[in-house]
């Protein structure tokens, strides 16, 4: 519990301006690879994650799913994505400032990181803190061209001595469970 209100108290000197704009923090939320803050208004929500896994602090603009914050999308599929990375948004739109983004996990590089990031949410997503989701509608369409450029895959792992009905069955359950875009492979491996 003292980490998750560290957190929220480390988030909120840089991003309590949100409650300006109708977003409140909603909950924080600490697994071993990942601590996150999680801010919402009525439509839209804001993660602010220290990542553990990627050595550095995270943004991710979500969008509101029947008033729910969204669940993470695994595949890119014919649904709108509610879930999109900050840096893609600053891909679409101000692809220099990318550059721009620290990492490291230490005390000054993370409050390095959340310093900028609530600066870059002031100047390049004014229209996402108003209410408008068209933020993660162009980021979006920069994750779709990066997917359309390295089709989707799944791949399946069976043992060697596997049986082509276990392959079968493998590949069907697959099929069954993930969008019809993403491609399904199988590999085996010997013992």
């Amino acid at each position: 519990m003292q980490i998750r209100s560290q957190w929220a108290a480390l988030v909120g000197r840089h991003f309590d301006f949100l409650g300006e704009f109708g977003f409140r923090l909603d909950h924080v939320q600490e697994k071993w690879w990942a601590t996150s803050a999680v801010y919402r208004s009525d439509a839209l929500g804001l993660e602010v994650t220290k990542s553990v896994e990627f050595g550095r602090v995270e943004l991710t603009l979500l969008r509101l799913v029947d008033g729910k914050l969204p669940e993470v999308e695994v595949w890119v599929s014919e649904a709108p994505l509610n879930r999109v990375l900050f840096d893609n948004v600053l891909e679409a739109r101000r692809s220099e400032l990318l550059s721009s983004l620290g990492n490291g996990l230490s005390d000054e590089e993370v409050e390095a990181q959340l310093a900028h990031y609530a600066e870059l949410l002031r100047i390049v997503v004014p229209d996402f803190l108003e209410g408008s989701d068209a933020a993660l509608v162009e980021g979006e369409a920069v994750i779709r061209k990066r997917v359309e450029a390295n089709p989707q895959e799944l791949t399946i792992w069976l043992p060697s001595d596997a049986s082509q009905a276990e392959e079968a069955n493998a590949r069907a359950e697959a099929q069954r469970t993930n969008p019809p875009e993403v491609r399904t492979s199988v590999r085996r491996y010997s013992r």
